[in-house]
This record gives C-alpha cells, structure tokens and sequence, in this order.
C-alpha cells in the first residue's frame, strides 16, 4: 500500500512560527521587543517566522501580506499594552492607505479584517485599564 506524500501547507508555516513565540509568551514574556535576539530559541522562531514571511510576500496580495505580518505577534499572544497600542496605531494608518472599491472583494474583505482586528485589539486594551 502506497504512502500519500505530505507538504507543507501555507498555514503551517504561520502555524509553526506562531507556536514558536507562543512558547516565549507562556514563559511570561509579553513583548516581542523583549525577547532576547541571542536566544537559540528566539533565533530559530525568527527563522520559522522569516519562512512564512518569504511564502507569503511570494504567494498573497501585498496588502494582505502586510496585515497578516502586522498582527502576526498579536495572534502570538503578546499582551503588552504599549505594543498593543502600536500595532493597533500601524492597522489604523494601514487601513487609512486602503482606499475603497466596493467592486473589489478582496478589499472589502480585508477592509473588514482590519476593522475586526482594530476592535479586538481595542477590546484588549480596555480590558487592560480595568
């Protein structure tokens, strides 16, 4: 009986990089700012996280590219709130270069994820202050 040979999908090169710093994020690190660039373990999730990064510029729209890369250590897990608000300010301004095309629905779609993102983030951050 023959073997069916696996690839690698797109998805699990994010899903690798991203279990790569969530590692980093339930030993306490709430930043990717903070993490140590010496670290053979932050060297090989930065790895894993340029993989992706090369995939997707090759494979997705420039604009959905660069949402994915901005929220990427948010869907990691990272909490600070100073790179919360820093990531959420990037979205903001990103989405404000989006323009709009009604006719286009790949950027009605990525206009909602922005927005849905932006939410979340905001939702994030007002838990923080309680």
């Amino acid at each position: 009986m023959a073997t069916r040979e696996t690839f690698p999908t797109f998805g699990d090169k994010k899903r690798k990089a991203l279990d790569a710093y969530k590692k980093f994020v339930s030993q306490g690190v709430t930043t990717p700012d903070a993490l140590d660039l010496n670290d053979p373990d932050v060297i090989e999730a930065t790895r894993l996280f340029n993989e992706w990064d090369l995939e997707q510029t090759e494979r997705q729209d420039p604009r959905r590219h660069n949402f994915e890369k901005t929220k990427f250590y948010v869907d990691a897990g990272f909490t600070d709130p100073h790179y919360l608000a820093e990531v959420l300010q990037w979205l903001s301004l990103d989405s404000d270069d989006l323009g709009k095309d009604d006719n286009d629905p790949a950027l009605v779609q990525l206009r909602q994820d922005y927005a849905d993102e932006i939410r979340k983030i905001r939702k994030k951050l007002s838990q923080e202050d309680n």
